[in-house]
């Protein structure tokens, strides 16, 4: 069996400073910055998810509290969680840590016709599944209303019911499902998520949550790729992207296991997929020798696209935060270096 244990030590950090839902409310929800990401709700009988936002439906006398802990949208040590994912500092690729890089879609006919692009989130999500790598899966899925949401995938057949859902495309407070799991569940499960719940996640291995369900449960993260949420607000019927998404820098989803994204024009059909850590790694060799998914190697102009692309993407982040701020040394919620700032802004 493979063992999709995190190859990450497991120390307790206490270094950040903690506030309460009311500064949760101030400083991100209220400015703008909330990406409905869900890691908030759940866990707290205050904020729950409505029309597109997360909303405080009463106050809070607690000072600290663990929603604003785990928001990506709070002050987040880039460096910490790498070290937490990785062993090292934040990386200053495009695209962050990578050990193969390649692109691969589906074997299964049905998981490639149903599944997003070439299915193959679904087709790792299928396997773990089946061969109880797993117990269950938190994927995003619509509901009979069109509205993304958690949901807990226990088998193939429900799986698929989220298959096709746009990850990357459509917000959905996939986390709010995981705070709903009671905390002395000892099921192991895997998560699919966009690049700020993936951030959310790795927050809670670096700060366990307490009086939650052991963080140390989740044995896979998939992170989607992600140049931006839209969503619909109250009244109107078009999408918008939302604001956050500008203050964003992480396309590539770079603290998971397995990222995943679109091949791009030249490979419809295909995903392009960037192995991360050592259970990433085992669970891909795994794929393929069952011949759950087929690859290829990546050209290398489409590579060069993809970090180009990732890149402006950290660069229209990082001027938008400034140019929000007022001042180049105050980053919102990042805590990157100066000399990462002025590398990455070079």
């Amino acid at each position: 069996m493979v063992d999709l244990e995190a190859t990450y030590e497991k120390e307790e950090v206490t270094d950040m400073e903690v506030k309460g839902s009311k500064e949760l409310r101030e400083g991100v929800i209220d400015a703008g910055l909330c990406t409905f990401c869900g890691g908030c709700a759940g866990g707290c009988p205050y904020l729950l998810p409505y029309q597109g936002r997360i909303v405080l439906i009463d106050n809070c006398t607690l000072s600290e509290g663990q929603c604003y802990q785990y928001c990506p949208r709070t002050y987040t040590d880039m460096d910490a969680l790498s070290q937490k994912i990785f062993g090292v500092p934040f990386s200053k690729d495009e695209v962050g840590v990578v050990k193969e890089i390649f692109l691969a879609r589906s074997t299964d006919a049905e998981i490639h016709q149903k599944g997003q692009y070439g299915g193959t989130i679904s087709a790792l999500l299928s396997l773990v599944l089946e061969e109880r790598f797993i117990d269950y899966a938190v994927c995003s899925k619509m509901s009979d209303d069109k509205t993304p949401g958690g949901f807990l995938a226990r088998n193939r057949e429900e799986l698929l019911q989220c298959a096709g859902n746009s990850y990357e495309a459509e917000a959905s407070p996939v986390l709010e499902t995981y705070n709903h799991i009671p905390k002395d569940s000892t099921e192991s499960l895997g998560i699919v998520g966009s690049p700020c719940q993936v951030v959310a996640l790795t927050k809670m291995k670096l700060y366990p949550p307490q009086n939650r369900v052991n963080i140390n449960n989740v044995k896979l993260v998939i992170g989607a790729f992600c140049a931006g949420k839209k969503l619909i607000k109250p009244g109107e019927i078009k999408k918008v992207v939302m604001p956050t998404c500008s203050y964003c820098m992480d396309m590539t989803a770079e603290f998971a296991d397995i990222s995943v994204g679109v091949g791009g024009r030249q490979f419809l059909g295909w995903n392009i997929v960037i192995i991360r850590t050592k259970a990433g790694a085992e669970l891909m060799d795994i794929a393929r020798k069952k011949g759950a998914v087929e690859t290829q190697p990546i050209p290398i102009e489409s590579l060069t696209h993809l970090k180009k692309v990732a890149l402006n993407k950290k660069k229209r982040a990082l001027s938008n935060i400034i140019a929000k701020t007022g001042d180049k040394k105050n980053l919102l919620y990042l805590g990157l270096s100066e000399s990462m700032v002025n590398e990455l802004l070079a």
